[in-house]
């Protein structure tokens, strides 16, 4: 998500992979780099990665502004014992 404007941009679009890059390994920032519409710029690792809940025309945008887009919870599930 871009600090500045909250816009999120969704990984599996076209857009978004121009967007968020993978930086040069001498780089002493985290491995990707989003490039936000609005000029601002966040380095960023994959833990800091979220699910979230869009529309249809939103996944096509392949970005969402603020309030089109709901984070999905972290669930954990318990880890059950196998007999």
């Amino acid at each position: 998500m871009c600090e500045r404007c909250e816009r999120i941009y969704l990984l599996a679009h076209p857009d978004g992979a121009n967007r968020i890059q993978f930086t040069p390994l001498s780089d002493p920032h985290p491995p990707y780099r989003l490039k936000c519409m609005c000029r601002a710029e966040r380095y960023f690792d994959r833990a800091q990665t979220l699910p979230y809940r869009v529309s249809e025309y939103t996944c096509s945008r392949g970005y969402a502004d603020r309030d089109e887009y709901e984070t999905i919870p972290n669930q954990k599930f318990p880890q059950t014992r196998r007999s």
